[in-house]
């Protein structure tokens, strides 16, 4: 059992069909292995892998939750990806209230909650993460009022109004207050939170503090981060590789945007941006090129599908209209997954990186571009929907749903001095180098850790320890 336990939809680890696993991108294992020696891991271990006994992974103990293909059609794509996911993004492009993935939803979050309740040592700490598992925190404390819970959502959290239309909504809320601290990207996704519960479940909100019957929930932001040091060296490292994409492309100017290919991304409008420049002719196409990587994301999901159309055909466009005397386009278009070092080459390469998401949790491409950017040369085009925008004070800040502003913004980009591209980026370096993920992952704990425990762990503590032994015991055989 362990004193520290992680949990989210996906372990940090991805399983083949053969069983062996390989580390997963992303930086929260790293994060949450920089504040603690051990812990465990609960989530899911892929398609690939079936029913999986828990296994070690480094100083991790990893337990696998195991999704059948109808929880996974209906609790991840259903209602995580086709309900939660727009919603929370106010994107909902049509109601899909289908009441058999919410109680799909609601049974994966028991078995969440029931294998965290095995794993987890008397009084340990339990961060879970994201909108896949909102009902965890509440039915997690029901059977364990010893642990101290946290949750944080990477994702934003819509206005009263917009999470109003949720059939579920004082489940979900409830779900969430379950936890002693709910952790955010950004203050107004806190403040949307703090006003929707006030508002919806009618308690008490004083400040950054929610007054349940028997306890209070702590309520914060927590903008999360990259590992500064690492995307530093990627940088360094692939200076020869960047310099060679610059001879391949054989332009004066490299624009850059990468995403997964989502709705909420904003990438038909740069696109568009980037054809009108090329329309009037303010911009050349012989001696420019945007690169594209959209990494294709829940192909399955309808609205997914019509994103890649959108974009496909704004390519075409483009690289039709605008052909070079070679027969290219000034569009490159990457539609495949590219690992760090792919990434670290690319964000070299680029003069300035074109952040357009419209609406977007913090969008860590960002953070990894200003950390890669070992030259301090390069030009950041940022979507003031982001979470990014808050952090970056040097960023050219944008309104994606502006096609006029994002047009200037990427001139203005270009045009830049050196010395004042140079200013701005150091001054985003910085920023990221002094709250890196680590230092996220130690704020957000260190707060966590020093609530007080709540009343229902004085009155579980004040039972005969017999009585104490039979709940473990109990949740344990549950």
């Amino acid at each position: 059992m362990s004193s520290l336990v992680a949990a989210s939809n996906r372990l940090p680890v991805e399983v083949a069909a053969d069983g062996s696993p390989t580390s997963s991108p992303g930086g929260l294992a790293s994060a949450l292995s920089s504040v603690a020696s051990r812990m465990a891991w609960v989530g899911w271990a892929g398609p690939n892998a079936g029913r999986l006994a828990p296994f070690s992974f480094g100083d991790m103990r990893l337990h696998p939750v195991t999704l059948t293909e109808g929880d996974q059609a209906r609790y991840y794509r259903g209602f995580s990806n086709s309900v939660l996911w727009p919603l929370f993004h106010g994107r909902l492009r049509r109601e899909e209230m289908n009441r058999t993935w919410w109680r799909t939803y609601r049974n994966v979050n028991e078995r969440f909650a029931l294998v965290i309740s095995r794993v987890a040592a008397q009084g340990a700490t339990v961060w879970v993460h994201d909108y896949h598992l909102l009902l965890v925190p509440k039915l997690l404390r029901a059977r364990r009022p010893d642990l101290r819970i946290g949750l944080f959502l990477h994702i934003p959290f819509p206005s009263t109004q917009l999470f109003s239309m949720l059939p579920w909504r004082e489940e979900v809320l409830s779900g969430m207050l379950g936890a002693d601290l709910v952790g955010f990207q950004v203050p107004d996704d806190a403040a949307n939170f703090t006003a929707t519960v006030e508002r919806l479940l009618e308690v008490k909100v004083d400040s950054n503090r929610v007054h349940l019957a028997h306890r209070t929930v702590e309520v914060d932001a927590f903008p999360i981060s990259i590992d500064f040091a690492r995307w530093e060296r990627l940088g360094t490292d692939a200076t020869e590789a960047a310099a060679a994409h610059r001879v391949a492309l054989d332009v004066e100017s490299v624009f850059l945007g990468i995403d997964r290919l989502d709705y909420t991304k904003g990438i038909t409008q740069r696109l568009q941006a980037f054809c009108e420049l090329l329309d009037d002719g303010l911009l050349d196409p012989h001696r420019c090129a945007f690169v594209q990587v959209a990494v294709p994301s829940r192909a399955d999901v309808p609205a997914y599908q019509d994103e890649r159309t959108d974009v496909e055909q704004w390519i075409e466009r483009i690289n039709t209209t605008h052909k070079r005397d070679d027969g290219t386009g000034p569009v490159v278009y990457i539609e495949e997954p590219l690992d760090d070092v792919g990434l670290a080459e690319w964000y070299r390469a680029a003069d300035v990186l074109v952040v357009t998401s419209l609406a977007d949790g913090m969008n860590l491409v960002a953070k990894e571009f200003v950390a890669a950017s070992v030259d301090g040369d390069g030009v950041l085009v940022l979507s003031e929907f982001t979470g990014a925008a808050h952090d970056l004070d040097g960023a050219i800040i944008v309104n994606p749903y502006d096609i006029d502003a994002i047009k200037k913004a990427l001139l203005g980009a270009l045009e830049l001095p050196i010395n004042d591209r140079r200013e701005r980026m150091d001054r985003m370096r910085e920023g990221v180098r002094v709250n890196d993920v680590h230092h996220w992952a130690a704020q957000f704990l260190g707060r966590l850790e020093s609530i007080p425990r709540a009343g229902a762990l004085a009155r579980w503590r004040s039972l005969p320890v017999f009585q104490r032994v039979a709940d473990l015991l109990a949740a344990k055989r549950a």
